[in-house]
């Protein structure tokens, strides 16, 4: 994937947050290109997380809620605009 330039700029935009969040900073700064694609999967994962709750067992449905709670709770307190 890393070879394929349709992916370049995306592959580039993701180690760049990794390297970030990485850094013992105390705050993380993005810029707007970052904030914006890792608020995109965040929601997106909030969304695909509410119907794997729906369709789910006990057991799973106890782990989905708690990382919906966390993903959550980080759009609501990191990422509000």
């Amino acid at each position: 994937m890393a070879a394929d330039e349709k992916f370049s700029v995306e592959i580039k935009t993701y180690n760049s947050i990794i390297d970030k969040l990485n850094e013992p900073a105390e705050e993380v700064k993005f810029t707007k290109d970052e904030k914006t694609k890792l608020v995109l999967h965040l929601k997106e994962n909030i969304k695909h997380m509410e119907v794997m709750l729906k369709k789910s067992g006990f057991l799973k449905r106890w782990l989905y809620k708690s990382a919906l709670t966390q993903y959550k709770s980080l759009m609501e307190n990191k990422f509000n605009n």
